[in-house]
């Protein structure tokens, strides 16, 4: 069956866009001990959204100054606390230091599920986290799972047609019910996989993607060229209807050249 074509425009006032909303703000907790803040780690279905107890995480703050998590070794990187293990809503809590790195490693997954995509998740624990906390997501797929369903995103020069290598996109699934694109907080939406960048051939791919409604969120463009203003567009559905093939074209628009001192 022939695959569903769909061209996005990320710039302009005829985006088709839609922006990420605010994440709902967490339930108001015991205040966190002076100096720290409340971190919630998030384990839910990689294609449902549905919350997974049972998955037990460890915390890492980098302290080597090299890239990454290094967890053994000389010049290891530190575990400050002890791990947590997620309740019957998908959620475990720790109280960490602010104003550092950390980085989630899940080291058990919930029974019947596959370890996440990515190893760890990095992420920096700023002193706003005090305010309200932070919650850190980590999907993860059934190991019986296996699905026919696939997204290419093709992108172009705005201009010239030309393909673009080195443009990065996300794809996100619609999982919380509520409209619009949600990255963060307690009911955030599902990132499927990592982050794609384009080939030479100006194209990059997702596959083995479950029926639903996605969101496509352009991360990083070509050097010379400019980020969209708005960044996410969607949702599509991929669904028997679309041949559970999507294929989405972004056009992105190439930076201006300012004229140097003198230059006529």
């Amino acid at each position: 069956m022939t695959a569903r074509t769909t061209r996005v425009w990320l710039i302009g006032p005829a985006a088709a866009a839609v922006l990420a909303t605010a994440a709902p703000a967490l339930a108001a907790p015991p205040a966190a001990p002076p100096g720290t803040a409340r971190l919630v780690l998030r384990s839910t279905d990689l294609d449902t959204g549905t919350p997974l107890p049972g998955a037990r995480f460890e915390l890492w703050r980098e302290t080597n100054d090299r890239p990454g998590l290094q967890s053994t070794g000389q010049g290891a990187d530190q575990q400050p606390a002890h791990g947590c293990v997620t309740d019957a809503q998908g959620l475990c809590t720790m109280e960490p230091t602010t104003g550092e790195t950390y980085y989630a490693v899940q080291v058990a997954v919930p029974t019947g599920y596959e370890p996440p995509d990515e190893p760890f998740t990095g992420f920096d624990f700023s002193e706003d986290a005090a305010r309200g906390g932070l919650v850190v997501n980590v999907p993860n797929r059934r190991r019986d799972a296996a699905y026919a369903g696939g997204v290419r995103v093709r992108t172009k020069d705005a201009k010239t047609g030309a393909p673009l290598h080195g443009a990065v996109f996300e794809l996100w699934r619609e999982t919380d019910g509520t409209t619009g694109l949600q990255t963060a907080g307690t009911v955030a939406d599902q990132r499927v996989r990592p982050g794609c960048a384009t080939d030479a051939d100006g194209t990059c791919d997702f596959e083995g993607i479950a029926d639903g409604a996605y969101f496509l969120v352009a991360k990083d463009v070509p050097e010379g060229y400019v980020m969209p203003k708005e960044p996410v567009a969607g949702p599509w559905r991929l669904d028997a209807g679309s041949g559970r093939r999507l294929l989405l074209t972004v056009h992105i628009r190439r930076a201006e050249r300012i004229p140097e001192v003198g230059e006529d």
